[in-house]
């Protein structure tokens, strides 16, 4: 049977694994493909919701491998409290938290807070006012004319973002491969 401060371990590797998998698809292929639709406005709604959904599956993987190694360092004896694990969870809230406070910094804390924990979890800490229906015809007609450059600025913002991403949770995700070999005995 496997010892369960290995499997947390593991659990926290194989996240940022598939958060380095999901910030390097997202910058290499999810991203560029956006540019090639007809339209910026399909353009901007389809990167409002690949921003939405890229940060809500990244906090969440974050969160997890977060978890999983601090319980790991927690409950480990004293001759098995590698500060790898410790590395791990700094580089991952560095990948994900931090990355994303930088690059939506012009938002402010509490709008960016409230974001991710409503992106993250559905919740809305953040009351908004209640728009009446005639606001919401003019968000509308708004929506259809958007700046094309606008658009690709905002792309290569998420890009930028992801790529960022990735290179971060790909060090941690590599400090996890080297720790666990090492852990092996």
């Amino acid at each position: 049977m496997a010892c369960p401060i290995t499997v947390t371990k593991f659990v926290g590797t194989v996240s940022l694994g598939l958060l380095t998998g999901l910030s390097y698809s997202t910058a290499a292929i999810t991203v560029p493909a956006l540019k090639l639709l007809p339209t910026s406005t399909t353009a901007s709604r389809s990167l409002n919701e690949v921003k939405r959904l890229g940060r809500k599956h990244a906090l969440n993987l974050a969160g997890l491998a977060n978890t999983c190694l601090t319980f790991a360092y927690c409950i480990s004896p004293a001759r098995r409290k590698h500060p790898y694990l410790l590395w791990m969870g700094a580089t991952t809230v560095l990948a994900s938290y931090g990355l994303d406070l930088w690059f939506n910094r012009q938002v402010g804390i509490k709008q960016w807070a409230c974001g991710a924990v409503q992106d993250a979890t559905g919740l809305a800490l953040c009351s908004k006012s209640a728009a009446k229906k005639d606001d919401d015809l003019v968000v509308v007609e708004a929506e259809e004319d958007v700046n094309g450059e606008m658009v690709q600025r905002e792309m290569d913002k998420e890009r930028r973002l992801h790529r960022a991403r990735a290179w971060l949770s790909g060090a941690a995700f590599s400090m996890g491969i080297v720790g666990l070999w090492g852990d092996r005995s």
